[in-house]
């Protein structure tokens, strides 16, 4: 049971960052411009980027390769995905591996976010609320890391005077460090500083170990003061020590406004749809229990 719940969070991780890009190409010589000058400057920049932020329908395709516990070996699976983005919070990916339009699914709003995975012998519905998963350690299963992936940085604590974050300056890059409340260090965004659009971002576990990067590249503008990154990827290091990846990379995008129905079917969970699943699981308390 044990080896097939890791498998199930193995790919929930892979789920969680679907909005994610390509193998991105070789590093490019970026030229250096001045950095901001604190740390309220540079969430400043990156709030103001996410309040242009428009709704968006996007599609592309994905190579996801995850080490399977079962077979002791590493799989690999082609992803076609269509993703729908209302700003600043609601999101809804949905993934296809062969015949299945629907191996997995990703969602999140104001309040919660769910995710529902079915490849292979695969069968688990996770969900929880945010205010919950805000503290998950590590952050890789953090719903907010689909949207920081897709370049907006949405957190409640990112305002000034929160004294949680701290501004440092490499090269062509800002770099804002997030730590929490007892200074343990959490997170790392880099910053491109000539266009403010963040290339970077690494994740960190509560005793300082690199578990996480996403890294982003080939921004297009979507509208003015919003440009869509066209390929990212994201690598996880398991506690085992193997690596997972997920490259992805959007071949179209969109402004798109859905109607109501619309973003009552997307943007909302159905609880009615746990039951298609034989794992179910809700994270509460610092943990994943099992409901079904």
């Amino acid at each position: 049971m044990k080896r097939k719940l890791r498998l199930s969070l193995s790919l929930a991780v892979a789920g969680l960052l679907l909005a994610a890009g390509c193998a991105a190409p070789g590093p490019k010589q970026l030229v250096i411009c001045p950095g901001k000058a604190n740390v309220d400057e540079a969430l400043a920049a990156l709030g103001a980027r996410a309040e242009r932020a428009v709704p968006l329908r996007a599609s592309g395709q994905c190579v996801l390769d995850y080490y399977d516990p079962e077979d002791d070996k590493q799989e690999r699976h082609k992803v076609s995905l269509l993703l729908w983005f209302d700003p600043p919070s609601r999101l809804y990916i949905q993934g296809s591996i062969g015949v299945d339009n629907k191996a997995v699914i990703v969602g999140c709003n104001d309040e919660e976010f769910w995710l529902a995975l079915k490849p292979k012998e695969v069968s688990a519905y996770y969900w929880g609320r945010w205010a919950d998963a805000d503290n998950v350690e590590g952050l890789i299963i953090n719903p907010r890391l689909v949207l920081e992936a897709f370049g907006i940085i949405v957190r409640p604590d990112a305002g000034a005077g929160s004294g949680l974050w701290s501004l440092e300056n490499e090269g062509p890059y800002d770099i804002l460090t997030l730590r929490n409340e007892e200074g343990e260090l959490r997170e790392k965004v880099h910053i491109y500083a000539c266009d403010y659009l963040v290339h970077k971002t690494e994740y960190f576990d509560p005793e300082g170990k690199l578990i996480a990067t996403a890294e982003l590249e080939d921004y297009r503008p979507l509208v003015e003061g919003f440009d869509v990154p066209r390929t990212i990827r994201v690598t996880t290091v398991a506690p085992e020590g193997h690596t997972d990846s997920v490259d992805v990379r959007l071949s179209s995008w969109k402004q798109t406004e859905l109607s109501d129905p619309a973003k009552e079917r997307y943007f909302n969970r159905h609880p009615e749809d746990m039951d298609q699943f034989e794992n179910v699981y809700r994270y509460e308390d610092g943990e994943w229990l099992r409901e079904k």
